[in-house]
């Protein structure tokens, strides 16, 4: 079976994010997934399962990845430092290196990027230590802290990413709390990926299914260097809808620049990450119910196969999971 990569994943560590990021979140939690089961519905279900997420070697992300049957997870490290205070959090670049250690204690199955905000003077002296030093494959920016991604700010960053080949990730779409959401609107990747034509850049979320994804996909229709990550999209859509929108995206910019993944971090807000999996798995089956189209080829690019190629995955490794039924 063909390589499985979740190309956005989490893990947590009590001091590794400032206190009140998850303020907001519980309030809106209720609403996410009033459909799922009612424990997860429970405003309360973050915090508890907050509290069971520790997760700092990865050891627990391997056996969720076994069970669903994913070869490979990459991690992107958050810096929310500069806007929600960094009072009892380590240093952005110890939380660098720390999820990189992780990743060399899983060879071949956990990677990660890099998470700095570009504001920060040495930003871009962390970003080069994470690359050459602890062998972060990538760039993870989280603008609804603060700042656009066409800003000159962010520009020595990609410029880095640019000439080293390395890709960039985004969050796009809706965030809690103090969190600015307009910094994240998809419009604003546009100009970046105008500016560096060569420079591979992952829209997380893809805007969010459930706000921004036709404007996602509008900027991955004109800028081909622009590609689409279905991360969180699990909380929010049904299989017919999977089924439509991955139609859609697939016609108009071609089954190569949409990715897997999950945004998990241990905590399984409504679909575990075995039953992710296996809906990408019954896609051709569901398209075919539903009048359309999607080859098994197809699926075997999204699942694992772009990510791959996008992240510069060095080989792909024994398949370290059963496979989902």
């Amino acid at each position: 079976m063909a390589l499985v990569v979740d190309c956005h994943m989490h893990l947590l560590e009590p001091d590794w994010n400032p206190r009140d990021i998850t303020q907001g979140m519980s309030q809106s939690w209720a609403r996410q997934v009033r459909w799922f089961d009612p424990p997860k519905s429970d405003p309360a279900y973050l915090e508890r399962a907050h509290d069971q997420a520790w997760d700092g070697t990865g050891v627990q992300a391997v056996a969720r990845m076994d069970d669903a049957g994913v070869d490979v997870s990459v991690m992107m490290p958050m810096d929310h430092g500069l806007l929600l205070g960094e009072e009892g959090v380590i240093p952005i670049a110890e939380k660098n290196r720390l999820c990189a250690q992780a990743a060399r204690s899983h060879p071949g199955r956990l990677y990660t990027f890099c998470g700095v905000d570009p504001r920060r003077p040495d930003a871009l002296a962390i970003l080069t230590r994470a690359v050459d030093e602890w062998g972060a494959i990538g760039l993870k920016l989280y603008p609804p802290n603060g700042f656009y991604p066409s800003d000159e700010v962010v520009y020595p960053l990609y410029r880095f990413c640019a000439e080293r080949d390395i890709p960039v990730l985004l969050h796009q779409g809706h965030s809690a709390g103090r969190q600015k959401s307009k910094f994240a609107h998809p419009v604003h990747v546009d100009a970046a990926a105008a500016d560096f034509p060569g420079l591979k850049l992952v829209l997380g979320h893809s805007g969010r299914f459930e706000t921004w994804s036709d404007e996602a996909l509008s900027v991955a229709i004109y800028k081909t260097n622009v590609h689409l990550d279905l991360s969180l999209w699990q909380h929010w859509i049904s299989p017919d809808e999977l089924v439509r929108k991955i139609v859609w995206m697939r016609d108009r910019i071609g089954p190569d620049r949409i990715l897997f993944g999950s945004d998990m971090a241990g905590i399984e807000v409504s679909l575990t990450l075995r039953q992710w999996v296996h809906e990408f798995r019954m896609l051709p089956e569901w398209a075919k119910q539903l009048g359309y189209r999607i080859p098994g080829s197809e699926i075997d690019l999204i699942l694992g196969e772009n990510a791959r190629r996008v992240y510069h995955i060095p080989a792909p490794p024994a398949a370290g999971g059963q496979a989902a039924t």
